[in-house]
Formats: C-alpha cells, structure tokens, sequence
C-alpha cells in the first residue's frame, strides 16, 4: 500500500469516527420529534405548534410565528447597530492618531478578556436601576457590550489591508475623509462588512442566556430563548418529541443560512491581525 493511500485512508478513518456520533444524533433528532413510541407510527402531531399556540406543563406557549418575528427583528437590530459602531469605530483605530489610541486598544482587549457570566449580577442591577429588565433595549445593550469589541478588531484588520494610497488618491481629488471612507474604503472592507454580520446574526439569532435572566414574558423571547424555557422547567416530565420538533424548527434554517454564507467566514482570516 502507497503513502499517499494510507494517508487517504487515515483521514477518512479519522473523519468517519468524528462523524458517526453525529450523524447518530441527526437520525435520533428525527426520530424523536416524528416517532411515536406507542403506536409504532411516525406522526407530525409535534410539529402542531406550527399551526397553533400548544399547552406544555400545564401552560398554554404563545405562538410560535410571533417568537419567529422577535428573532428576525431582534437579530437584524443587532447586526445593524454592531455593523454601524464597529465599522467607524475600526477605520478610527486603523487610521487616524488620536491621544489614548493605544490605551484604547488595549482596553478594548480587556473587554474581550473577561467571562461574561462574571459580571452578570453587577449587569443585573445596573438594569434594574435603569428600567431595562424585561425590555429589549436592555438585553441589547448587554449584547452588544459584550460582542462589539471583538467586531471593531476584526474589522480594523481589515481596514489595514487597505493601502493608504488609495484613501489619500481620493482626498487629494477632494474627497472628505468621510466620503473616502464611504466611496473608496468601504467597497474594499465588504468582505469584513459581511464576516462580522454573519457572526452578529448567528449569536444574537443563538441568543438564550440574555432572555433566561432578563426577560420575564414569554411573548418577548426569541427562538432560542423560548426552547430554553422548555428545557429548564422545574418539575416537569420533558416532552422530548415536542422539545426535539421545536429544535428542527429552530435549528434548520441556521443550517441553510450556514450553507449560504459560510464562504464568508473564509474571509475571516484577513482581519484582525495587524498592530495599532
């Protein structure tokens, strides 16, 4: 047997063992919210919720295409107000010297570096003295505190790959520096533009643990907040059929979004990577 053979077979070895547990876990995902162990028969009676608000542990849920439309919305406002922060905020860092710059910078990887579960109580009760518990603004905020740094780095990578030349071209034609940045910087930091809104999508439409502390009705949460809620009620007989249909529901359009998008995340690599 050839080196090249054995190394083929090696890595497919390697890659059928990492994916068999998964794959196992697809076809119980299935199995669960369509099988009926009873009768011995395959059912859609889990997915009803689709249809209609379902009473689970005694409670009527709310419907579910109202929680569909908290997620969109939610996590559009998120990707807008990450995007419209991160992008000047990466091009001051990346082209303009101004006085704390450095300390700036380095503040911003203190952010980064802190778990965010640490600071919850202290959120907590910045909130409550704000009014902020059970709002959306609330959870927002906390959401973009703790993800914005990270955004604003990456894409300051992606500003320092773009030659001065080409920004200084369109100053001296008279271009402001705003309409540089607009006419000439932005067009080239698209791929940033869109790595760092795919991220913001994925974690705010991933989004459970913010709804879990800080929202208390159940018609505000999102997707994934409303699945937690399911999963951690006390004194409860979990329905795993209803819990695993309303995970298909959840999890397959962030498959396909997946798919779409994950070239960009290929482009990732390009940010982030350059000194103040």
């Amino acid at each position: 047997m050839s080196t090249s053979i054995a190394k083929k077979l090696l890595v497919h070895t390697y890659m059928l063992l990492f994916t068999m547990p998964i794959i196992g876990m697809i076809i119980w995902y299935f199995l669960a919210a369509t099988f009926n162990g009873t009768t011995g028969q395959f059912t859609l009676q889990n997915f009803n919720f689709v249809k209609e608000p379902i009473e689970y542990a005694g409670v009527v849920l709310p419907a579910i295409w109202p929680i569909v439309l908290n997620t969109l919305v939610y996590s559009v406002l998120i990707v807008v107000i990450e995007i419209g922060i991160a992008v000047p905020a990466a091009y001051a860092f990346s082209r303009l010297d101004f006085k704390g710059k450095l300390a700036a910078m380095k503040f911003l990887f203190l952010m980064r570096s802190f778990p965010g579960i640490t600071l919850i109580i202290a959120t907590f009760f910045i909130l409550v003295q704000m009014n902020l518990v059970n709002t959306y603004l609330g959870v927002i905020l906390v959401a973009i505190t703790g993800s914005l740094p990270g955004r604003v780095y990456i894409m300051k990578g992606f500003f320092d790959e773009v030659p001065w030349d080409l920004e200084w071209a369109a100053m001296v034609d008279g271009c402001s520096r705003f309409r540089a940045l607009m006419k000439v910087l932005v067009p080239y930091v698209l791929p940033g533009i869109g790595a760092i809104s795919v991220f913001s999508f994925l974690g705010a439409y991933g989004e459970w643990f913010l709804f879990k502390l800080f929202i208390f009705d159940d018609n505000m949460l999102t997707l994934a907040g409303y699945l937690s809620r399911l999963v951690t009620k006390e004194n409860v007989i979990l329905n795993y059929g209803l819990i695993t249909a309303i995970g298909l529901f959840y999890t397959i359009p962030l498959v396909v979004f997946y798919i779409f998008t994950q070239k960009i995340f290929l482009k990732i690599n390009m940010g982030g990577a350059k000194q103040v």
